[in-house]
């Protein structure tokens, strides 16, 4: 009954409603084409299957500390930023097609299932510090306008990033790539630092465009004969598993 009232389509809709619901526990919630204006979901507890598929979000949306089953926020529109700190999903998460101008803080979160930012438009600064995707995530053909920080972030399986554009500065210091990581095709307008990052699985950067040479100062690799490294690095081996990337 309450999302009724945030459909503009709908004749019980509420303009301008601020929805507080920090704290709370929802069951199979369902915010699909809602329009959601500075609402605080906070510390709450969805349960079930969640979704804010087309969803518009004005001003801020919080969502820290929020624990989640499987969850959609596929084509969300957010005109101001999202917060997704310190977040739990214990199933998949989709925002593919989506719009955040805003910028997306969503750091030390934990993905426990498959997870895709397909073709979503980053604007403002993004941050994954220190955040977890123990499952694939796909990040294929985004968009990040805006800086970009993915320092001590964890893959532990594939990382996708092919045909990505990183519009500002990249950062992907000591982040641990688990399982493949593939940045085919990506282009790199602005900074790109890969320093002290731990790829245990092939690394391919395939047709990937630098404006500049990427850092990769300490980066270490294991052994594997798949890697395809940007044009011009370095690569000394440490011992019979794994490989040392140094800066020219």
């Amino acid at each position: 009954m309450l999302t009724r009232h945030l459909r503009a389509d709908d004749a019980a809709h509420w303009p301008e409603l601020r929805l507080d619901l920090a704290g709370a526990t929802l069951v199979d919630f369902d915010a699909a084409g809602c329009t959601l204006v500075d609402a605080n979901f906070t510390e709450a507890v969805f349960t079930g299957t969640t979704t804010f598929a087309g969803a518009t979000a004005r001003g801020r949306l919080l969502l820290d500390a929020a624990t989640f089953g499987d969850v959609v926020f596929e084509g969300l529109a957010a005109d101001g930023e999202v917060i997704l700190d310190d977040v739990r999903v214990g199933g998949g998460a989709s925002f593919d097609g989506g719009a955040l101008p805003g910028g997306l803080a969503c750091r030390r979160a934990s993905f426990a299932g498959p997870t895709s930012f397909r073709r979503v438009t980053f604007g403002q600064p993004t941050s994954f510090d220190a955040t977890r995707f123990e499952d694939a995530a796909t990040f294929r053909e985004a968009v990040f306008d805006g800086a970009l920080s993915m320092e001590h972030t964890e893959f532990g399986r594939s990382a996708n990033f092919h045909s990505v554009r990183f519009t500002n500065m990249a950062l992907f210091r000591w982040t641990v790539f688990g399982a493949e990581a593939l940045f085919d095709r990506a282009r790199f307008l602005d900074a790109a630092n890969f320093g002290r990052a731990r790829f245990h699985s092939m690394a391919s950067f395939r047709d990937t465009q630098f404006s500049r040479p990427p850092q990769v100062e300490q980066a270490r690799a294991v052994a594997d004969p798949g890697h395809r490294w940007p044009a011009g690095t370095t690569v000394d081996r440490l011992d019979d598993e794994w490989l040392l990337l140094v800066d020219r």
